[in-house]
């Protein structure tokens, strides 16, 4: 049996943070191993447990989530940072990004869609919810488009599959190859791009134009 991917979760919402705890209790290839009510509470989980991905709400009290999140994404690769937002505030989402988050999920996702998330997060991919998908192409749409010029067709083509949402083993099979090489042509895009994550190829894809 797989070993579970150990999970912290902070949320200032008490409530909130029952309902992940409660849920992660019914789903045996997650543990919740910590949780907490703010960014000290987050950082303090993170260096006490080591845990794989750590979910976190972006606004809370005393230290918010982007706050905490720049910190231990500063100190290491791990864990993997999936933040947890009501998409209210653009400027908050975008700050997020900046910070190291890996994920984005709404608040009101399905057991399904956060399992998931955690699982593509742990494993090395950046996971952005269909609705926030939207709501970044429409924020950075508006902005100036960016030269892409220097890429290859094979580099544009692999930047468009990773705009739609494709992991790598969904591109792996369109384009007839193994998951190692689309990892590796990936790990090129992103040198060639500068971007830090799939996230920010995605921004790069909708303010270029080509998805």
């Amino acid at each position: 049996m797989a070993v579970p991917i150990r999970v912290v979760v902070v949320d200032d919402q008490p409530a909130m943070l029952r309902s992940l705890v409660r849920m992660f209790e019914r789903v045996p290839v997650v543990e919740c191993v910590g949780e907490g009510q703010d960014g000290f509470d987050a950082i303090r989980l993170v260096e006490a447990l080591d845990p794989d991905v750590l979910l976190i709400d972006l606004l809370m009290p005393k230290m918010s989530g982007i706050e905490a999140i720049r910190r231990i994404a500063a100190a290491g690769p791990r864990p993997r940072l999936i933040a947890l937002t009501t998409m209210s505030d653009d400027e908050t989402f975008a700050d997020a990004l900046q910070a190291g988050a890996a994920g984005f999920l709404l608040k009101g996702s399905t057991v399904g869609e956060i399992v998931r998330a955690i699982q593509v997060v742990h494993a090395g991919e950046a996971m952005l919810s269909p609705q926030l998908v939207t709501r970044l192409i429409a924020r950075y749409t508006q902005q100036a488009a960016v030269d892409i010029g220097g890429l290859g067709d094979s580099d544009v083509a692999l930047l468009r599959l990773v705009a739609q949402g494709l992991s790598n083993e969904e591109i792996a099979e369109q384009r007839h190859l193994s998951p190692a090489t689309v990892k590796s042509y990936l790990s090129r895009l992103l040198t060639r791009t500068g971007c830090r994550d799939r996230a920010q190829l995605v921004i790069l894809a909708y303010r270029s134009g080509i998805a």
